[in-house]
């Protein structure tokens, strides 16, 4: 009985350690990580907000997921580039046509006036599906070399320990 607890036990384990190195892995490589942006899945973006802009809604270090929206509507909240190829992440507080040009007014939740230019739907990276708090931070973290190195050496060390203490654990009962 406690031989199928151990491997079961191993097994959860390493299914646990290798999800966790897998995601961390496919977030730390697949993004590109200007301007806060993570790795796009289906079309869906992750970026780490980088200041409090949109505080109480989420806060510097909390990663937000972003998906493709067609339609946009007042109060959504979207992630948008700037023509100086900047990424800011604020909410539609009103939306006007000019020319047969649809544009929208935003405006950061923690910010006392609207954001200075409008923008337009081709500006639009994504609208807001989920928030990760204070996930940004983690990832900073696992970009540096220690963070990093640490991703690779833990579940690598906890397998290892496994293994050894099975290992004795057979040694053991062969003994016995």
């Amino acid at each position: 009985m406690l031989k199928q607890l151990l491997a079961l036990g191993k097994l959860i384990l390493t299914g646990i350690f290798s999800f966790i190195f897998f995601f961390f892995l496919l977030f730390v490589i697949q993004g590109d990580w200007q301007e806060g942006r993570g790795p796009e899945i289906f079309g869906w973006t992750s970026f780490t907000i980088l200041s409090n802009s949109m505080e109480p809604t989420f806060s510097a270090g909390d990663v937000v997921i972003m998906q493709p929206k067609k339609v946009i509507q007042e109060e959504d909240i979207v992630t948008f580039m700037t023509p100086s190829r900047k990424l800011y992440t604020h909410r539609i507080v009103d939306s006007y046509k000019e020319n047969d040009t649809l544009f929208y007014t935003t405006k950061g939740d923690n910010n006392n006036i609207v954001d200075e230019d409008a923008i337009v739907s081709e500006q639009i990276v994504g609208t807001h599906v989920l928030t990760i708090p204070k996930l940004g931070f983690i990832s900073d973290y696992v970009r540096q070399p220690v963070g990093y190195g640490l991703l690779i050496i833990a579940p690598i060390t906890m397998y290892l320990l496994l293994s050894g203490y099975e290992l004795i654990l057979k040694k053991r009962r062969e003994a016995s």
